[in-house]
């Protein structure tokens, strides 16, 4: 038998579910989709808890490029596909990726790059470089940068 919950314990439960981590409209939506609550009651909640301050898709938005880059060093092409995938507005998401320091940036791809390039086995230069670029590229970075950070490892090891 499945216990029913009143509106009042419901909201108390998304407050301290939100109140753990960020959250996105998205992900608050899916958790009660889960519960089997309504459309209009799903609406309701997210409005309160919109108004209460508990979720806000640009906060979450900023802090999920925060946490993507500087602990799994993502790329902005495969951080912009995970909050388009959460359903963030594409304005949100320019927003939070201009958060994303350039020289930072840079420099994250060229530590990648340069460890990456220590475990290939490649025969030839050119396919050395071909995986490197599908490394960098799975993990989101965009192609033009990738390449010119190749050409700048390949300058250094080079010298």
């Amino acid at each position: 038998m499945q216990k029913t919950f009143s509106k009042e314990e419901i909201l108390t439960k998304l407050m301290r579910y939100c109140a753990y981590q960020e959250r996105s409209v998205y992900d608050v939506k899916e958790k009660m989709r889960k519960w089997q609550l309504s459309q209009q009651t799903i609406e309701e909640m997210v409005q309160t808890l919109q108004d209460e301050g508990f979720v806000d898709d640009q906060r979450f938005a900023e802090a999920f490029v925060r946490g993507k880059f500087s602990s799994r060093s993502w790329g902005r092409n495969k951080i912009r596909a995970a909050l388009y995938a959460k359903k963030i507005e594409a304005e949100m998401i320019d927003r939070a990726l201009q958060e994303i320091d350039e020289e930072n940036y840079e420099n994250q791809l060229f530590k990648i790059l340069q460890a990456k390039g220590k475990q290939i086995k490649a025969a030839d230069d050119y396919t050395r470089k071909q995986k490197l670029a599908l490394h960098a590229q799975s993990k989101g970075y965009e192609l033009d940068l990738i390449w010119k950070m190749i050409q700048k490892l390949n300058t250094e090891q080079n010298d």
